[in-house]
Parts: C-alpha cells; sequence; structure tokens
C-alpha cells in the first residue's frame, strides 16, 4: 500500500510538471486576462516641456514596479541627481534635484534611456486661474464682465481669462496698428512695442535695412502735414502735405493708442489695464492725422510698406483698421488683395453710421474697407455689456461677419492728451474699439498654433475659428453673419490636443482612454502603428468621445496609438504615444482550459500549486498515524 501511495504521489507531480509545460510563460500577474505596458516616449515629454513652465534643475522620475532601490540609485548617481521625494501615492515615483550642469531636457533623454525607467518629465508650475493684477483691470468688462459695471450683463464678454489660461500670447507676433499712431512710449505699451531690427541706429538718418525707409525703428508716419487753424474751402478739418512722411508715428489724437492697448497694453504687470494679449508686438503705422482724418493713398502707402517688410521676414500676422468711409477704392481693395496674398488677416470697423447716430446696412451701404470682399478680412460690430448691438454701431447680415464689445472701452491714451481722472488711460465707445478686440483675439490664435503648442494656423484657419466659435446671441441674429460676439476661450480652446492617452491589451483587443480637452472638435482620429512602422488612421470617432476598444489586432504584435481632435479645416497635435504588447490569453484556450503549474504565475497560483502537490504527502502520514 506504501508503495502504491508514493507511486500515486510521484505520478501527480510529473502531471503538474507536465501541465506548466504549456506555452504560458510570460504571462505577468495581471489578473485581467492580458498584459500590457504603457510607454511614453522621450519625444513626447520633451515636445510637452517645450511647451509649459516647469522648476528649472528638478525631474520627476517614475522607476518601473519591479526595480529594485539599489537599481534606482544606481541611474540616479550615473546622472547626478539626487533624490528628494518619495510618493506612497503613485509607486517608484521620485522627486530629484539635478547638477547645475545638466539641464531637464538633458536628464530627460539620460533617464529615458535607462530601461528601469518607466518615465522621467519636468516639475511643471501650476498657477491659480486668477485674473490679472492690473491695477484698472476691473474697468475692462468687455473681457471679465461680473455684471456690476454699467448695469451690465454677468458673462457677457469675450472670455479672455480662460483665455489666457491657454495663452498670453507671443512677443514673436506683430500685429499692425493702421490709425492716429501709437505713443509708442506709453508705460503700459512700451514693453510690447515692435522695434525694427533691421536699424542699427533710429536717428543716424540712415536706411540701415535699405527697405527705403530711413530709420524706421518701430513703424511709420505717412500723415505728415500742415494742420490749418482755420477751416479753408475743400480742405476743412483736413490738412496739405507739405514734405514726406516720417519715422515717427507718434499718436496726437488718442485714437490709435487706445486701440493699441485694446490689443496689447502689457498684462499683469500691476499697472494700467490689459491688452486681449499680454506679450505681442505694436507696430505703429499713421495713417490719420491728429484729426483723425487721413486719404487712401497714405492707406495704400501703410499696406504697401507692411507687405514690403513681411516679405522681409517680419511675422507680421494682423491688421487692425479702425477706420474707413463709404466710398468704394479699387486701388485699396488691391492692396489689401497684397497683404491677402500675403497671409496677413485684416480685421476692420464696421463703421458707425450717420449723423442719426443709428447704425447703417454695409449690405445697402457698404463702408470700406470692412466691405470689400475679401478673404482675408472680419468686419467687426459692436456690441454693450448687455451683449446688446450698440445702436450706433453698423450691421450687415451678409457683410458683417462678428461682433465684439464697443462701449464704455477703458484703454490707453497718450501722455499729452493727460486730461482725465486717470491720467493716461480713457474711455471710448465705437466700432473702433470693437476690432481691436478681434485683432487681439487673432494674436492669440496665431500664438497659439503655432505649430510648437498645437498644430499651425495659416490666416484662414485662425478666420474661421474666430468666426465659427462665437457667442451666439438673439439679439444679434439676423444683423451679423454669425449672429454672435467672440468668444476667446472658445475660439483657442476648439482644437486642444487630447492628452493622458493609456492602452490596455487583452487577448482580443486594446482598450484605450484619453482626456477630452477640445471644446469644439467634430471628432477623434485614433492612429495605430503596428511593429514600429508608420502611422495610419484606423478609425474615426464622434465629438466629446474618451474611449476606444480596437479590436483588429494580433496576439504576439506591438502596437503603437495617438489620438487628434479634428474638425473640418484642421487636426490638432496628437496626443502623447502609448506602446503596448499583446500576448497569449492565460489558460490555453477553449476545450476546459489548461493549467499553470510551472508557468510564470503570481503568488497565489503558486500557493495554490504547492498545496495540491503536498496532498498526497499528506495523506500518507494520516494512513501511517491510524496505524
Amino acid at each position: 500500500m506504501r508503495k502504491f501511495l508514493y507511486l500515486l504521489y510521484l505520478l501527480m507531480i510529473l502531471i503538474l510538471a507536465a501541465c506548466g509545460s504549456d506555452k504560458t510563460a510570460n504571462i505577468s500577474s495581471d489578473t485581467s486576462g492580458g498584459i500590457g505596458s504603457v510607454k511614453i516616449s522621450a519625444q513626447a515629454i520633451l515636445s510637452q516641456a517645450a511647451k509649459g513652465n516647469y522648476k528649472d534643475g528638478e525631474l520627476l522620475v517614475k522607476f518601473k514596479s519591479d526595480v529594485a532601490t539599489a537599481s534606482s540609485q544606481k541611474v540616479h548617481q550615473a546622472v547626478g541627481s539626487s533624490v528628494v521625494k518619495k510618493y506612497e501615492v503613485v509607486p517608484n515615483l521620485e522627486l530629484v534635484t539635478l547638477p547645475k550642469d545638466v539641464s531637464v531636457q538633458e536628464a530627460i533623454q539620460n533617464y529615458m534611456s535607462d530601461p528601469n525607467v518607466e518615465y522621467a518629465e519636468p516639475n511643471y508650475i501650476i498657477r491659480a486661474a486668477s485674473l490679472p493684477n492690473d491695477q484698472y483691470f476691473r474697468n475692462q468688462w468687455a473681457l471679465h464682465n461680473d455684471g456690476t459695471y454699467a448695469g451690465g450683463t454677468a458673462g457677457a464678454d469675450i472670455k479672455a481669462p480662460s483665455a489666457w489660461d491657454i495663452t498670453t500670447g507671443s512677443s514673436s507676433i506683430v500685429i499692425a496698428v493702421l490709425d492716429t499712431g501709437i505713443d509708442y512710449n506709453h508705460q503700459d505699451l512700451v514693453g510690447n512695442i515692435w522695434t525694427n531690427p533691421g536699424e542699427a541706429s533710429c536717428t543716424d538718418g540712415k536706411d540701415n535695412d535699405e527697405n527705403g525707409f530711413f530709420d524706421d525703428c518701430i513703424g511709420w508716419d505717412f500723415t505728415t502735414c500742415e494742420q490749418f487753424k482755420e477751416p479753408k474751402e475743400g480742405v476743412a478739418q483736413e490738412c496739405i502735405k507739405t514734405k514726406s512722411a516720417d519715422n515717427t508715428p507718434m499718436d496726437g489724437n488718442g485714437h490709435g493708442t487706445h486701440v493699441a492697448g485694446i490689443i496689447g497694453a502689457v498684462g499683469n504687470n500691476g499697472n494700467g489695464v490689459s491688452g486681449v494679449m499680454w506679450q505681442v508686438k505694436l507696430m505703429a503705422i499713421q495713417v490719420l492725422n491728429d484729426k483723425g482724418v487721413g486719404q487712401n493713398s497714405d492707406l495704400i502707402s501703410a499696406i504697401d510698406y507692411l507687405v514690403l517688410m513681411k516679405k522681409r521676414g517680419e511675422n507680421i500676422r494682423v491688421i487692425n483698421a479702425s477706420l474707413g468711409g463709404n466710398e468704394y477704392d479699387p486701388s485699396v481693395e488691391l492692396s489689401i488683395r497684397k497683404a491677402n496674398a500675403e497671409g496677413i488677416l485684416f480685421i476692420a470697423a464696421a463703421g458707425n453710421g450717420g449723423d442719426d447716430d443709428i447704425g447703417d446696412n454695409n449690405d445697402i451701404m457698404p463702408f470700406y474697407p470692412a466691405s470689400y470682399k475679401l478673404d482675408n478680412i472680419i468686419s467687426v460690430a459692436a456690441t454693450d455689456q448687455d451683449d446688446r448691438r450698440v445702436p450706433f454701431s453698423n450691421y450687415g447680415p451678409n457683410t458683417v461677419h462678428v461682433a465684439a464689445p464697443g462701449v464704455y472701452t477703458f484703454s490707453t491714451i497718450p501722455y499729452s492728451l493727460n486730461q482725465s481722472g486717470y491720467g493716461i488711460l480713457e474711455y471710448m465707445a465705437g466700432t473702433s474699439m470693437a476690432a481691436p478686440h478681434v485683432a487681439g483675439l487673432a494674436g492669440l490664435l496665431f500664438s497659439y498654433y503655432d505649430g510648437i503648442h498645437n498644430t499651425f494656423f495659416n490666416y484662414l484657419q485662425v478666420r474661421n475659428t474666430i468666426l465659427r466659435y462665437v457667442d451666439t446671441k438673439p439679439t444679434l441674429e439676423g444683423w451679423i453673419s454669425t449672429g454672435g460676439r467672440i468668444n476667446a476661450y472658445k475660439a483657442l480652446s476648439a482644437l486642444l490636443a487630447p492628452t493622458n492617452l493609456t492602452a490596455k491589451a487583452q487577448s482580443s483587443k486594446v482598450s484605450l482612454s484619453w482626456e477630452d480637452n477640445a471644446t469644439g472638435e467634430a471628432g477623434y482620429k485614433i492612429e495605430r502603428s503596428s511593429s514600429g512602422g508608420a502611422f495610419t488612421e484606423i478609425t474615426t470617432l464622434p465629438a466629446g468621445t474618451s474611449s476606444y476598444d480596437d479590436s483588429a489586432v494580433t496576439v504576439g504584435t506591438s502596437y503603437a496609438y495617438r489620438i487628434k481632435a479634428f474638425n473640418d479645416f484642421a487636426n490638432s497635435f496628437p496626443s502623447n504615444e502609448v506602446s503596448i504588447t499583446v500576448l497569449q490569453k492565460r489558460g490555453g484556450g477553449g476545450g476546459g482550459g489548461g493549467c499553470s503549474i510551472g508557468a510564470g504565475r503570481n503568488t497565489v497560483t503558486a500557493l495554490a500549486d504547492l498545496t495540491v502537490m503536498l496532498i498526497p504527502l499528506i495523506f500518507i502520514a494520516v494512513m501511517r498515524r491510524r496505524r
């Protein structure tokens, strides 16, 4: 009997060992029935780092789950970093300080090249989504309307603070202000005034950059003329040119400086007001004299100058023209066509109506340049603090495109006109004030959709975005073509790229999930590559989707995935990439399944196997005790 029991025990061991020879090796302890590992590439991390602010000299390093402390210390030693903190909530995550001679980017590459490291990322800086600290920002209801100013309606604004959480602008973007000039010494503007890098000196009387304009350091005055103290027949309120134009486009009227401040007063500097763009370069182009009057010849000359400078490499993206008249001029139209060919967006005031202070219908009585039918023009009407069209504002369901705030507009004025209780700030009203809100939004879009922070937008894509993502209002429908007032946040967030893409593999599918950040997408494009090949689109999903199951996968194949938001004229940058391998399902498939003893297994399975193997010994011991 004893021999029989020993033989039985030996047979069970052999059976169990044979079971272990089944091809189930490499199965992880994941009890979900599959295996997957998420991998974030160094390139993706470095690309993300280029878009954000982070603390220099620090890094968050995440080691893989099976890496021992001794191994992680060797990795740190190789980089020369020191561990500051470890985290319980994210196992194997460590905050490290870097040597002074090692940059964050270099450290990321060094860590990510080590197989023990899951990822290494910058220690990004976060901030409260607060309002700028400019002294009189509370007066700028057009940017943030809390309902307390002039009996207004809360939310009847362009949603600037939310937009600023995405971008506050860029000093690489040049916006030309065609107006009465700019007080380029104004304390709230001087930091955002364009300067010509081609001019070595502004006082040597030479044309250093050989563009035909001497000392054009900050722009140009095309209107220099003799002002008449007494009205004369045919030239009342105007002037006659007595000398050539010059390089000092200083504002003696106030209109141009006010417009410039709406676009780009330096923001969050504790001083004055905030522009729609906190960072920008404003080019002072004077085409109106100190009485606010000019001629089409000067306007044509100014646009010709801007086209020239754009061709010479200046990043002029927007022209603001808060001016106009009722006479059609084919020469002006042709000059704006030239700007169109150079990819320059032209923002124009729709006009303020006639002497009765009631707006005109631009469909019937055109106001130029806003009414020229060109792809690069946006014609802008004015709204009040309750999102109503201001009575004086021109309109046109076919020819006026969009609305923006245009009354009780608080902005900068020249030092020479310091007559108000606010010093060098003042209120103005008109479609002249509405247009620069749109010009500033265009500048924000050019700043963010620049091919670095997100996909690159040309001027037509910026125009389409501004006109599409508006807040439609019953008070505007039927009056202007979009029926809406601009919304800076909607426009900027329309194609925010998806983030935090993760993947989980099972034997028959890969499950993806991500953060849906875009607010105006038509949907998402899922792209996949296999075994290191090129990415190809495998499907599109509707707007608002944040997960997808890819069932067209093969066991034993490695895949990489990325996601893009899209609308009908652009795709966002892709999300982070994730890589994953689909391995064979544990259990050996149908026919009653298989056994797992002898293969790679988890602790619970190993204990169960040991118990089974000990049963014969226990039985023998009991039998011997009975004897």
